[in-house]
């Protein structure tokens, strides 16, 4: 069965795609160049590592993946161990109020203080040696705070010289297992061993959250404002330069219409472009707002995957403009927009998240094509300028062809759709057309029943007119005998009549002649 209005649809679908792929090329291309290929290098200076330091990535040796402020840190953490460095001039002043009690804190002995140190129950070096210590307490501006902790009262104890200069650097565990003979306290090595621990984890950790979650508010909102710009600049732009495009490109197809001057043509076209752009205003304060909560969150999401792995700048591009695509897809799938049926937001956040892929693709592929084209003769020097534009033009032009496969994809499929309901819809006559004549053929069935009725009956009247007949036949021969037998007492009837009245005649005639 042919289908002429479904072929006809298609080829029209088909066309339509077609005009408006070449218009999405032409907007996908002007929109990575002004986009992430153009106002995102302009605005953004992405660093490895992003714009706060993690503890994963300060604990690398090479400084790569540390945010500047932190480089300073990141070398003192490097530095090998003096002793010098890390003592504070009150230390002595500690050490006496320490001693005073005249008790060694490892072995419950008293003893004179002057036979008695003050000792670090946490060495030095071990908190010298610690790099999340010196990443919260920012030791590459001052190492006071680091010292303060070091040197605060839950981290020291008094005990023996001979204890004290026995342990060193080590730890307090490494003494009792080694010298067993000091005497120490196993209970009361773990509790002083417990109060240090507390101390020093405490200040550090309120030390760097502390630390972090300022530097992730204020890069958040730096990020927030410069990605809201970027996006309002974008949609701004975008919709000038296609504008004008569009209008140029329409100028030189048409020309110049009779009765006006080409400064009239230009001013009139630039007033519908300025028109279009006003228009777009409100998307750009839309777009401000989303690309605001989208570049803070990209900053935190940058952080957090940088807890646990070290992302280089490509990424954290990828991170900041792919997730405000991935929420706009997102968005369109499950919160579709008035008007819209859910097949629609479909294929248009599909659209959206393939864009975000090719783009993310072009920012990893970027340095290596910037790379390539600083090795081409005469080209190299405008390498940075190039490559952006470059690059922006095939990720445009790639993001186009896959919307337009999206698109024939479900334009396919809703064929396929029409062409099953018009199947379903044939079927469903077809079914009625058979039930119909179903219902004709059980009413032929029945009226053939009510001829072979009507024949038998037929036959029955034809016995029954035939034993009829047959009596019929005796009964009338039966009347001619009755007739005959009638006509024949009839005649006697009348000759008796005859008789009786010849008999009455002579009667009279006797009776006249007495």
């Amino acid at each position: 069965m042919n289908h002429p209005a479904v072929y006809q649809s298609a080829v029209a679908t088909k066309q339509q795609r077609l005009e408006a792929l070449f218009a999405d090329c032409q907007k996908q291309v002007i929109s990575q160049i002004i986009g992430p290929f153009g106002l995102s290098l302009a605005m953004f200076e992405d660093r490895n590592g992003g714009n706060v330091t993690t503890l994963h990535n300060f604990s690398r040796e090479d400084d790569g993946y540390i945010a500047e402020k932190d480089k300073a840190s990141h070398t003192q953490s490097r530095k090998e161990y003096d002793r010098e460095e890390y003592e504070i001039s009150t230390f002595s002043d500690k050490s006496q109020k320490v001693r005073s009690r005249g008790m060694d804190d490892y072995t419950g002995q008293a003893l004179a203080p002057e036979s008695m140190d003050a000792d670090h129950i946490t060495s030095l070096k071990t908190i010298s040696n610690n790099k999340k210590a010196h990443l919260a307490l920012d030791t590459g501006k001052s190492l006071d705070p680091l010292k303060e902790m070091a040197n605060a009262n839950a981290n020291l104890a008094a005990t023996s010289k001979s204890i004290n200069r026995s342990k060193g650097q080590h730890s307090l565990q490494d003494v009792q297992e080694r010298r067993p003979d000091f005497g120490i306290d196993p209970e009361r090595a773990t509790a002083l061993q417990q109060r240090s621990d507390e101390h020093i984890n405490t200040t550090i950790d309120r030390a760097l959250m502390k630390k972090q979650s300022s530097e992730i508010l204020a890069t958040g909102i730096d990020q927030s404002q410069k990605m809201g710009v970027r996006q309002a600049l974008g949609i701004i732009l975008t919709e000038l330069v296609n504008g004008l495009f569009n209008e140029f490109k329409t100028l030189i197809k048409h020309g110049i219409q009779a009765g006006k001057t080409l400064f009239d043509e230009i001013r009139e076209r630039f007033a519908k472009v300025i028109k279009s752009v006003i228009k777009k205003i409100p998307d750009a304060i839309a777009g401000f707002f989303e690309g605001g909560i989208s570049g803070f969150m990209s900053n935190l999401l940058t952080f957090l995957l940088n807890s646990v792995l070290s992302t280089a700048k490509r990424f954290v591009t990828m991170i900041r403009d792919g997730l405000l695509g991935l929420w706009k897809a997102l968005k369109m799938i499950f919160f579709p927009p008035k008007g819209m049926t859910k097949q629609q937001a479909l294929q248009e956040g599909l659209k959206i998240l393939g864009t975000v892929i090719i783009t993310s693709i072009g920012f990893l592929l970027n340095e290596t094509v910037n790379a390539f084209m600083a090795t081409v003769p005469f080209v190299g020097a405008f390498a940075d300028v190039l490559t952006p534009v470059l690059t922006g033009i095939v990720t445009g032009l790639l993001s186009a062809l896959l919307a337009y496969q999206i698109d024939r994809w479900f334009d396919s499929a809703h064929q396929d759709e029409i062409f099953m309901d018009e199947l379903m819809t044939d079927a469903k006559r077809r079914d009625a057309f058979a039930n119909q004549l179903t219902a004709l053929t059980e009413i032929s069935l029945g009226n053939i029943e009510n001829y072979n009725q009507s024949i038998v009956l037929y036959q029955n009247t034809g016995h029954n007119l035939a034993d009829v007949g047959k009596s019929a036949a005796y009964t009338l021969t039966s009347l001619e005998q009755t007739v005959a037998d009638t006509r024949e007492q009839v005649q006697k009837s009348h000759q008796a009549i005859r008789f009786i009245n010849e008999s009455q005649t002579e009667i009279e005639r006797f009776l006249k002649t007495l």
